[in-house]
């Protein structure tokens, strides 16, 4: 009977999840709730039942005091063990955006319960959870500052959530053209991380680009530019080698032409047709060669210029600390 109870009134919290977030529940303004220190003292009394730590947890969960809601149900799962309890608890953690949270509750509900009516519904729930990306609330003493993600700049300055995937991810903080911090975190699926920078955030890792190494990169970039530079000029000849043959045969087909209607023979028009076709074929080959040094400059300029559009973050260790500068 109790257990019919639990879910009678889980399913009036389901419907109240729903509503808009302003709503309240009819007669809520009129329920006195303990704040958060007399809510512990009632949660650890002894003689607190079971009903009244649960219905105390709809209250506050309609208040949208969520992690009150959470501490009253846990106290209620403690003394009772009801699986639905652990639902409950889920929407807290998902409403407070503790998506791991969430997802352990509701995988948890699932073990303790194989048998669910609403298997379906919860699996699809957790399959919808598990793809949730993770969030960084970036933060700087003071706001504009530039945010890089792994290296790329974000389109949002600070104060800023920027969605990542989940893994391992340096984040680095830049104003008026110098380093403000650097963190590095680990975040899971769902997760929120809070990051708070200041002039005083230690870098955690710290970058260091040798002088070999810069030269090996210009050199690759300087053999980038030259083998680019190759192509456009040869296709470019090519193109202007066609174009050239292709204004002579065409000449020459209209000779041929002219004096097949002068004296109008097989052999004339034979040579004019032959003369015609090639002067084509090579107007064809001028255009081909002609668009290929285009897309070949084109498309290699525009790959310079992103690289100098986009923000290089270069790191110089000097004794125990570092100095940064960004170009755009």
């Amino acid at each position: 009977m109790r257990a019919l109870v639990t879910a009678l009134l889980l399913s009036n919290v389901a419907a109240y999840a729903h509503a808009q977030p302003t709503e309240r529940a009819e007669g809520a303004d009129e329920v006195a709730l303990p704040a958060d220190a007399e809510l512990a003292e009632r949660l650890a009394d002894p003689a607190t039942t079971y009903e009244e730590v649960y219905r105390l947890g709809v209250q506050l969960f309609q208040a949208q005091r969520y992690e009150a809601a959470e501490r009253a149900w846990l106290r209620a799962y403690a003394l009772e063990r009801d699986p639905a309890l652990l639902v409950a608890i889920a929407d807290t953690r998902q409403r407070r955006e503790d998506v791991p949270g969430a997802v352990a509750m509701l995988e948890q509900y699932l073990v303790e319960r194989p048998d669910a009516p609403d298997r379906a519904s919860i699996e699809a729930r957790l399959a919808t959870l598990l793809k949730s990306p993770a969030r960084l609330r970036v933060r700087s003493e003071e706001p504009g500052h530039a945010i890089l993600v792994d290296g790329v700049p974000a389109k949002q300055k600070t104060p800023a959530t920027i969605e990542v995937e989940p893994g391992s991810h340096t984040i680095v903080v830049v104003g008026e053209g110098r380093q403000v911090g650097e963190q590095t975190v680990q975040v899971g699926y769902g997760e929120v991380k809070e990051l708070s920078f200041t002039r005083q955030t230690a870098s955690k890792v710290i970058v260091e680009e040798t002088e070999e190494a810069e030269l090996l990169a210009k050199e690759a970039k300087q053999r980038e530019d030259t083998t680019i530079q190759r192509a456009v000029i040869s296709t470019g000849a090519i193109s202007a080698a066609a174009l050239v043959s292709g204004t002579v045969l065409g000449v020459l087909a209209l000779r041929k032409e002219r004096d097949y209607r002068n004296d109008p023979n097989a052999k004339t028009a034979d040579q004019g047709e032959r003369l015609a076709l090639f002067a084509d074929l090579s107007f064809g080959l001028a255009a081909l060669s002609a668009i290929t040094s285009f897309t070949l400059f084109m498309t290699h300029r525009n790959k310079r210029k992103r690289e100098r559009e986009t923000a290089r973050l270069q790191i110089e260790t000097r004794g125990a600390g570092a100095s940064a500068t960004i170009r755009f």
